[in-house]
């Protein structure tokens, strides 16, 4: 037997290889966001802005992110993922000049709103609806692999930033930086992203399974909206996007408020990203073990976890612990949710499902930030925003206690 057909025997063929190692590195690109996020005290200081003016940044971020994830995917059904990726590596090159040269709070959110539409066409609809056309049995390890590259992306953006602020200054990093990126990016987005052609990917696999092999769940969107199981998966979203993007948007201002220093308000940041590589990693393996229910609902009681413990961080190994924590649950996420949407609703509209689910990114990213930000500003401390987003978060754990499984959900 050749080289092809060892490797297909495993389920991983060369051609595949390639699509998840170009998701990969399309991914990388949403690291920018984390990156300037980890320059919030010199940009806070230089510009004059108060912590709750930063936050408000990603109000209309987030409403432009996830009304664009909705066209997104509908923009990859129509036109495929490629023209779709490339235009948000424009807009990610875009967004970069102007927040470097941003002076006014005007230009700041012009700058968000800009990130927003690029984030939300190398993000997890497009890598997402890429992935599960392509795989079938080993759907759940792709993801795992192919999300890995915002993670990977966000180490590398604030290590190399952090690493030129003490010379460049927050402008020059960002830009470099920035722009660096997207020119390594964008050859793969070019020449290796696609979506299969008939008779490739999962339609394949599931062909070679004979007719005995069970068809998917496949519901029409206007059904979809009508299950519980969708507006569960939906406040799960919520909870977590309010405590993704408020904390990484106040952390390092928390962390600096308990007197670390700028390295290790960063190194914290940068701890939980990279543990989220390993998060992926893993719920790729662990999706082939558990239910996507299960899976799902471990991991989002793993976030409830980490809030208990983000405000007792100023005992170091509570920092430590907590940064853990907290990047494998907010991490696992990006694998866990797109596995717990295909399997309760099919793959036939997983794009455009997913693009509107992502929806409650806008309210839930939006308060998370505000939250905080007004919550040290009226009580000086941030521990009754923390508090909230717990009480939140837990309620999310109950709620997907009774998510119904598989075809449950299309008969609930």
């Amino acid at each position: 037997m050749g080289t092809e057909g060892r490797v297909r025997e495993t389920g991983f063929p060369i051609k595949e290889i390639l699509i998840v190692a170009g998701c990969l590195l399309c991914q990388m690109g949403a690291g920018f966001f984390y990156g300037s996020r980890a320059l919030a005290p010199e940009v806070i200081s230089d510009l004059g802005w108060s912590r709750t003016e930063w936050a408000s940044g990603m109000a209309p971020m987030l409403i432009v992110s996830s009304v664009g994830q909705a066209f997104v995917g509908i923009a990859c059904t129509r036109f495929g993922v490629r023209p779709v990726i490339v235009a948000a590596l424009g807009c990610l090159a875009t967004s970069v000049v102007l927040f470097s040269w941003m002076q006014s709070l005007t230009q700041f959110y012009l700058a968000m709103m800009i990130l927003a539409l690029a984030n939300a066409g190398i993000g997890d609809v497009s890598i997402g609806s890429v992935v599960t056309k392509w795989f079938s049995r080993r759907r759940s390890i792709a993801l795992g692999f192919a999300m890995v590259g915002s993670n990977l992306g966000s180490v590398i953006y604030i290590g190399a930033m952090a690493r030129m602020l003490p010379d460049w200054g927050w402008r020059g990093a960002s830009i470099f930086v920035g722009l660096a990126g997207v020119a390594l990016i964008l050859p793969f987005a070019l020449l290796v992203l696609r979506d299969p052609r008939p008779g490739e990917g999962a339609e394949a696999e599931r062909s070679s399974e004979g007719p005995v092999a069970e068809e998917e769940p496949s519901l029409p969107v206007r059904e979809v909206l009508r299950r519980p199981a969708f507006w569960i998966l939906f406040y799960s979203l919520f909870c977590y996007a309010l405590v993704l993007l408020g904390l990484v948007d106040q952390l390092v201002l928390y962390l600096r408020d308990l007197g670390y220093s700028e390295s290790q308000a960063s190194g914290a940041l940068q701890l939980a990203v990279g543990a989220g590589i390993a998060a992926k990693l893993g719920a790729g393996f662990v999706g082939q073990i558990v239910s996507s229910k299960t899976a799902y609902l471990l991991n989002t009681a793993l976030l409830a976890v980490s809030l208990m413990l983000v405000p007792f961080a100023a005992t170091g190994w509570v920092l430590v612990l907590f940064s853990i924590l907290f990047g494998l649950a907010t991490s696992s996420r990006d694998v866990l949710l797109p596995l717990a949407i295909a399997d309760a609703f099919g793959t036939r509209s997983f794009a455009q499902v997913y693009g509107l689910m992502v929806l409650a990114f806008v309210p839930g990213g939006a308060l998370g930030p505000l939250v905080l930000a007004e919550a040290h500003r009226v009580f000086g401390h941030y521990r009754p925003g923390f508090m909230a987003c717990l009480a939140l978060t837990s309620l999310a754990v109950v709620a997907l206690a009774f998510l119904p499984r598989g075809r449950e959900a299309q008969a609930a």
